[in-house]
């Protein structure tokens, strides 16, 4: 049996600082525990990636993500094809990820999960055939809702997203979008527009209710427009993961989909802002991509 060596990347600024707070207590406790593991502070945006990468090339085993979901995707698209799993240390602000999987949301806890858990294969999304993703791609009012989260420095965890999504549905304006299946066009004018690979976004929302990370499909979830006040009637119900029964959400579940639309579409990618081409994508899945620690 080969020994298990961990390499940690942590993102120190993830959690608007709850990281940095965290992490002498998280390295205390794997150094009682006597694990073997290595690390690396990411300085810069996507660094994550390439130090991915460079622990795998120097043989480690494990390599474990402490921050967020824009950590934990940055960490994941440099494991992609490699044969070593992935360990969460969560610290971000929504977290949804490990919500999905049900790792312990306290870094503490899951640092448990390094010696007791147990390897669970999961599906992986891809835009444009080069950007893979763990939860979702966002587009809409959800992705101005990552932005605006961003920017905030008073408000945290799941209370800043929904303070931002009550400020959103207000002004944020609908878009035309067209979605291409394998076996039909449809075209929708819609204020979100979520393609998922996990259930949870935007700090606890469940916009896809009946999504699995381990199906080998992804959920569409297209949300049409409502006037202002019905948004925010509505708010709550994306939340709850009710929202499927309004007569203006489409859901379906396909292998991949290819989407196109005359306006300029704000976006972002498990979390963090993303830069959409600007012709038609295809987003489509990537069954059994990456292998995860999680309870056993």
């Amino acid at each position: 049996m080969v020994a298990r060596r961990y390499f940690l990347i942590v993102n120190l600024i993830a959690g608007q600082g709850r990281c940095k707070r965290t992490f002498p207590s998280v390295r205390a406790r794997l150094d009682r525990l006597h694990v073997d593991y290595d690390l690396h502070y990411t300085n810069e945006p996507h660094e994550a990636t390439d130090v991915a990468r460079m622990g795998i090339e120097a043989g480690f085993t494990h390599i474990v993500a402490m921050g967020g979901d824009g950590t934990i995707n940055e960490v994941a698209n440099g494991m992609v094809g490699a044969d070593v799993t992935l360990a969460v240390i969560p610290a971000g602000k929504g977290n949804d990820f490990v919500r999905m999987l049900e790792i312990p949301p306290d870094p503490l806890d899951a640092v448990n999960l390094l010696l007791g858990g147990t390897e669970r294969r999961i599906d992986l999304g891809r835009v444009a055939n080069a950007h893979h993703f763990v939860n979702g791609l966002g587009i809409g009012i959800d992705a101005q809702v990552a932005r605006d989260v961003l920017r905030m420095e008073r408000i945290r965890g799941a209370a800043a997203y929904i303070y931002a999504a009550v400020k959103e549905v207000f002004r944020f304006p609908a878009f035309p979008v067209r979605l291409q299946f394998e076996d039909h066009v449809e075209e929708l004018t819609c204020i979100s527009l979520g393609v998922a690979n996990g259930r949870y976004a935007g700090g606890g929302f469940k916009l896809a209710p009946r999504a699995d990370v381990a199906d080998g499909a992804l959920d569409i979830v297209a949300i049409g427009d409502f006037p202002r006040l019905v948004r925010l009637v509505r708010l709550p119900q994306a939340r709850a993961g009710t929202h499927l029964r309004l007569s203006q959400v489409r859901y379906r579940q396909a292998s991949s989909v290819v989407i196109s639309s005359q306006a300029r579409l704000v976006a972002h990618l498990d979390g963090e802002p993303f830069a959409l081409p600007r012709d038609a994508f295809s987003v489509e899945v990537v069954p059994d991509a990456l292998r995860v620690l999680v309870p056993a």
